[in-house]
Parts: C-alpha cells; sequence; structure tokens
C-alpha cells in the first residue's frame, strides 16, 4: 500500500507557543521529528501553518505543504495537505510534531497494524508504569478491548479503580501486559476513506469535552485498534516537558 507519513505543525499551540520551533538540544523540535519520520524510509510530508515552519523544513532538505492556520484539528490539518498532494496514498499516517525522539520502528508498527487488521484506524499506546501519570491531564488513557480495540480514551483515568484496588494492582508486576493503564502515543495510521470520512464530520461533543479529536471517530463508529508497545516517546506538551525532552536527548546525541 502506498503510504505517507504526514506532521501536522502550527505556531498557535495554547500551551506552549511556537512549539514547532522550540530548540531541543540545538535542533528544533520540528525538525527533529521529521528526520525520525525520514528514517523510516516512507514518504514525509510537514503540513504547516506558517512560513516559519516551512523555512525550518527546507533548511534541511524537508517538503512541506502550507495549510490554512485555523483548521480545528491536526487531522483536517493533514487532509488538506493530502488532497494538494493529490490523494493517492492507500495509508495516511499522522505522526504528530511534538513526540521529537519518536522510535521510527513505532511508526512502522503503526502502518502494520493498519495493514494487518480489519480496523479504520490504528494507533499505539505503552503500558504506564508510573502511577503519577494517571491523573496526569496530558497523559491520554485508554480503554481497550480484548480484541485491540479502542473503546474510549480520555484525560481522567480510566478505567476507574478503587483506592485499595489501586494500592494493590500497583505493588503487582505493572510490566506485565495485564496492566490496567494505557498511555496514548500521538501517532495515526488512517485509511483513505476512513480520513476522508472523518474530516466530513463536524466536531463531536465528547470530542470537544475532553480535548481528543480521536473521539470523533469513534462517537461516528469508526474503529480504532491499538498495539501496545514497550517505549514511549516523550510528548511536549508544556516547559516541563521540553527540558525533559533537551535532557534525553543531549544523551541520545552523545
Amino acid at each position: 500500500m502506498k503510504t505517507i507519513i504526514i506532521i501536522p505543525a502550527r505556531m498557535a499551540s495554547t500551551r506552549l507557543p511556537n512549539k514547532p520551533l522550540a530548540l531541543i538540544a540545538g535542533q528544533t523540535m520540528i525538525s527533529r521529528v521529521y528526520q525520525q519520520a525520514k528514517k523510516t524510509n516512507l514518504e514525509v510530508m510537514v503540513a504547516c501553518d506558517s512560513l516559519e515552519i516551512a523555512n525550518e523544513i527546507s533548511k534541511i532538505g524537508g517538503k512541506y505543504v502550507l495549510t490554512e492556520p485555523n483548521l480545528p484539528s491536526g487531522t483536517d490539518r493533514i487532509y488538506e495537505a493530502y488532497q494538494k498532494l493529490g490523494a493517492n496514498h492507500d495509508v495516511v499516517v499522522n505522526l504528530q510534531g511534538d513526540l521529537p525522539n519518536i522510535d521510527p520502528k513505532l511508526i512502522l508498527q503503526c502502518v502494520d497494524l493498519l495493514q494487518n487488521s480489519n480496523c479504520d484506524i490504528g494507533t499505539l499506546a505503552s503500558i504506564i508504569t508510573d502511577k503519577e501519570q494517571i491523573n496526569n491531564p496530558n497523559v491520554v488513557k485508554i480503554a481497550l478491548s480484548s480484541q485491540k480495540q479502542a473503546l474510549y480514551f480520555s484525560r481522567s483515568a480510566i478505567p476507574y479503580l478503587a483506592p485499595t484496588k489501586l494500592e494493590s494492582h500497583f505493588s503487582q508486576n505493572i510490566d506485565s501486559k495485564n496492566a490496567v493503564y494505557l498511555h496514548h502515543i500521538g501517532i495515526y495510521a488512517y485509511t483513505k476513506s476512513a480520513l476522508e470520512k472523518f474530516v466530513s464530520l463536524p466536531p463531536a461533543k465528547l470530542e470537544k469535552q475532553e480535548g481528543l479529536e480521536q473521539l470523533r471517530a469513534l462517537e461516528n463508529n469508526l474503529k480504532i485498534f491499538v498495539e501496545t508497545v514497550d517505549s514511549h516517546p516523550i510528548s511536549v506538551d508544556t516547559m516541563a516537558d521540553l527540558t525533559l525532552a533537551n535532557q534525553i536527548c543531549a544523551v541520545e546525541n552523545d
């Protein structure tokens, strides 16, 4: 299947303005994400809302498409870029532009999940091993069926466990595949038809309440399958995340 990775990037992040151009170990975040994506040997494009981002991608010999700045979601942004490119790919990967140390193998796992299962959208998650992340709204959790199908995404702790059960749970082997809490990774692989359906739909009630666009898909009966993987890239949403990303990437560069 002909596949393209499109990285949505915009300057007007509410929690961390100008996030794509934030420096991480001497390199902009969007440049890092682009270069990690290129290691998959798939076609890669940045869908950006400004010339500042476009110029940064040009500096590293990358490809970009300028999109309207006021689109309602990152998926709407990648779809506009996809249309401008001719809409001739079978699989479109939406790779979030705030994952500076994303492992290229994870991107390929997401594509494989979509291609080898009966779903509309494929995505990834990792098991939460730090219980402080459970109630962190910046950590998106997933309720998952036994068939790997996403039932719900939330910034709240899902599924709920009574406090005594929670403590008992974390005293056991949290690294097992039976662990309760899953941390979503910001990458989606769409079939062409699923992407077209998604952007034709208005923002959904739960999507707006949680601030999670993937809930638009679930509310409209698009099937999302989730592969659980062993590593989790850092997602940069705050200044504290940016500080941590600098520390991690500085070590990786050594």
